[in-house]
C-alpha cells in the first residue's frame, strides 16, 4: 500500500473519520470505516488455518488504544506512546510551531526597539510604550492560541493514524493537512476572539468602576468577569472537540463546531475532569523541564561571569542566563503541546465509541485494511 492511500480515504482528507452522511464503506467498492453515527461491525473473518472470526483478537487493539470506550489511564498512556512511537512527527511539528510564536515574538520586539529608540519626546514614547505593549501582548496572545489550535488540528491525523496501528510521516501529516490550516485559523477566531474582546471591556468596566468612583458598577463588573469566566469554560468543554472534529471527518469551521456540540452531552464532566488531570500531569513535566534547562543555564552564566570581572563576560552570563530561559521554555512547549493535542483527539475518538458505537467501524476499517477475505 502506498504512502497516503489508505482504504476508504479519499486523498488529501483523513481516512475513515468522515463526516456525518458521508457515503458508507463499500459503496464504491472500497472499504472504510463508515459515516459519524453509524457502526459497521466486523465480519466474520478467518485467517489461514483459523477458521471463524479472526478479525476480532487483532482489531481488538491494533494500535495505542484498545477498540472500546476509554478511561483516564489509557488516554494518558496513548498520549505518551504517540510521542514514544513517532517523536519526528509530533515533536517535529511542535518544534516547528513553537519556532513560528518565537519569530513573532523577535519580529513584535525588533520593530518596537526601532521605533521606541527614533521618538524624542518622552510623552510619545510612554504613549507608544503602553499602547505598543497592549498590542504586543494582544498579537503574541493571538498568535499562540491560533498556533496551539492549528497544531491541535494537525496533530489529530497522526493520532488517527496511530490508533490504527499505522505511523504517519511529518510529510505525510502535512500533506494531508495543510488544507486544514485556514479552517482552523478560523476557528481560532471564533473561539478566541469573542470572549477575549468581552473579558477585556468587562475588566475595563471595573477599573473604571472602582477608579471613577462608581463602586457598584465596579462590582457588577466582577459578577459579569466570573459570570463570564464559568460560561465560557462550559462553552470551551462543549466545543473542545471541533479542533480534531474539522480534520477527522473534514468539517467547515461551523460544522466543526456543532459537531462537538452534539458529541459532548453527558459527557462535559469527564471530558472536563481528563483535560483538567491531563494538563496538571503535563504542567509538572513542563515545569520540571523549564526548571531544569534554566538552573543549568544560570549555572552555566555564573560560570562565565566568574571567569571574567569585565563588562562584556557579565554581558555573556546575562545572555546565557536569558538564553537558557527562552530555551527551557521551548522545550517544553514541544514536549507538551503534542501530549495535549494527542488527549483531544483521543476524547474525540472515545466519545465516538460511546455514542456511535465507532469501535466496530474501526475494528472493520482495520480488517478491510488487512485485505481479510470475508467468509
Amino acid at each position: 500500500m502506498s504512502e497516503g492511500t489508505v482504504p476508504g480515504g479519499a486523498q488529501g482528507s483523513s481516512p475513515g473519520w468522515s463526516a456525518p452522511g458521508a457515503q458508507p464503506p463499500g459503496a464504491a467498492g472500497e472499504a472504510g470505516y463508515g459515516p459519524a453515527g453509524t457502526a459497521y461491525p466486523p465480519s466474520p473473518t478467518s485467517f489461514p488455518g483459523q477458521p471463524g472470526w479472526g478479525t476480532a483478537l487483532p482489531a481488538h487493539k491494533p494500535g495505542i488504544i484498545a477498540l472500546r470506550p476509554l478511561t483516564l489511564g489509557d488516554i494518558v498512556e496513548a498520549s505518551f506512546a504517540c510521542l514514544r512511537r513517532n517523536p519526528r512527527t509530533f515533536l517535529g511539528l511542535a518544534l516547528l510551531t513553537s519556532l513560528v510564536v518565537l519569530l513573532v515574538i523577535g519580529v513584535l520586539g525588533a520593530a518596537g526597539w526601532l521605533v521606541a529608540s527614533s521618538m524624542r519626546s518622552d510623552d510619545a514614547l510612554d504613549r507608544f510604550l503602553a499602547l505598543g505593549l497592549t498590542s504586543a501582548f494582544a498579537a503574541l496572545f493571538f498568535v499562540s492560541s491560533a498556533t496551539s489550535i492549528a497544531l491541535s488540528g494537525i496533530l489529530a491525523y497522526p493520532v488517527g493514524e496511530a490508533v490504527l496501528g499505522r505511523n504517519a510521516s511529518m510529510g505525510e501529516t502535512w500533506r494531508r493537512t495543510r488544507r486544514f490550516v485556514p479552517r482552523l485559523l478560523g476557528l481560532c477566531v471564533i473561539l478566541v476572539i469573542p470572549p477575549t474582546v468581552v473579558f477585556a471591556a468587562l475588566v475595563a468596566l471595573v477599573v473604571w468602576g472602582f477608579a471613577g468612583g462608581a463602586p457598584a458598577v465596579g462590582a457588577l463588573g466582577v459578577v459579569a468577569v466570573v459570570c463570564l469566566a464559568f460560561a465560557t469554560s462550559w462553552l470551551g468543554i462543549r466545543l473542545v472537540l471541533a479542533t480534531p472534529a474539522l480534520v477527522l471527518e473534514d468539517l467547515g469551521v461551523v460544522a466543526s463546531l456543532r459537531r462537538s456540540w452534539r458529541l459532548t452531552p453527558g459527557l462535559f464532566w469527564r471530558t472536563f475532569g481528563i483535560l483538567f488531570a491531563s494538563s496538571l500531569l503535563i504542567s509538572i513535566v513542563q515545569y520540571v523541564l523549564s526548571l531544569a534547562v534554566q538552573l543549568g543555564g544560570a549555572l552555566l552564566g555564573l560560570a562565565l561571569g566568574s571567569m571574567s570581572n569585565s563588562e562584556t563576560g557579565q554581558l555573556v552570563a546575562g545572555l546565557v542566563a536569558a538564553g537558557a530561559t527562552v530555551l527551557g521554555s521551548l522545550l517544553s512547549g514541544v514536549v507538551t503541546q503534542p501530549f495535549l493535542a494527542a488527549v483531544l483527539a483521543l476524547l474525540y475518538t472515545d466519545a465516538r465509541i460511546r455514542k456511535e458505537g465507532f469501535d466496530l467501524a474501526l475494528a472493520r476499517a482495520v480488517a478491510d485494511s488487512h485485505h481479510l477475505p470475508a467468509r
